[in-house]
């Protein structure tokens, strides 16, 4: 079954645009591993988190070491200032991957879930700065897609958290933040001209999905943990496909 721990292999003599895809892929794999070990300290089974988590620290650091060596091969031909400090923020975020790989990798502890928390999303802007002088506009939107999938996960790992007994700070203003942030997100990339009737079906299909999220956060009830993790996973879904349109125009514009 293909979910939120699904991702395509490597492809042989991959090219810019899809070493775009991949690094946005790690980046929502990130959030879909910190699910995953607060899964696994809720004693939750539903589609067996603790196995999954194994495998992604494995399949995610093999493919952060390809990423990070395709990108600064690439910054070093620029010889600037900017390339420079990119070569950098790939090298921090390895550093911030480290630190988290070593953590995940033992049983989930409450008291870690902060820093993972804090150190992906550190990890996740450094990736995005080390991409920056390679950017286009149409890789630029491919980036932003993985915003959009990050969202609604990024609203299940702190109701989770809360749920596991974490205490998040200033959570309503972030998720009020998030929510805010996806809308933004989601307007973008409907306006796009990597677009096709597929594509913006998949838009309005992801926005009517969030609207799950919305009434979760505002419901005084409390949710299933593995119907949060599935409704993520849905929307990771929904939202790949439309990533995959955007790559493969954008690849045949560079033709």
């Amino acid at each position: 079954m293909l979910y939120g721990f699904t991702i395509d292999p490597f492809p042989k003599h991959a090219t810019l645009t899809e070493y775009f895809s991949i690094n946005c892929l790690q980046m929502t794999q990130s959030q879909q591993m910190l699910k995953a070990y607060i899964m696994v300290g809720l004693n939750s089974t539903f589609q067996n988190p603790k196995k999954d988590l194994e495998q992604a620290i494995i399949d995610y650091d093999k493919r952060a070491h390809q990423v990070r060596d395709y990108f600064q091969t690439l910054l070093k031909q620029k010889n600037s200032p900017q390339a420079q400090n990119a070569i950098k923020s790939f090298d921090e975020a390895m550093k911030l991957w480290k630190q988290n790989k070593t953590m995940l990798e033992k049983k989930p502890d409450i008291n870690h879930v902060l820093l993972l928390k804090d150190n992906f999303q550190k990890m996740i802007t450094k990736l995005l700065e080390g991409t920056k002088p390679l950017a286009t506009p149409d890789l630029e939107l491919i980036s932003l897609t993985g915003k959009l999938c990050r969202k609604p996960i990024e609203i299940t790992i702190d109701y989770l958290a809360r749920i596991w007994g974490v205490k998040i700070p200033n959570y309503h203003e972030d998720v009020e933040k998030i929510m805010k942030n996806y809308h933004k997100n989601l307007t973008t990339l409907s306006a796009n001209k990597l677009n096709n009737k597929d594509s913006l079906a998949l838009l309005k299909k992801a926005k009517r999905q969030f609207l799950f999220f919305e009434i979760m956060y505002k419901s005084k009830s409390r949710f299933i943990p593995s119907l949060l993790s599935k409704k993520a996973d849905d929307n990771f879904l929904i939202i790949r496909k439309i990533k995959m349109i955007y790559k493969k125009q954008a690849m045949s514009d560079t033709k």
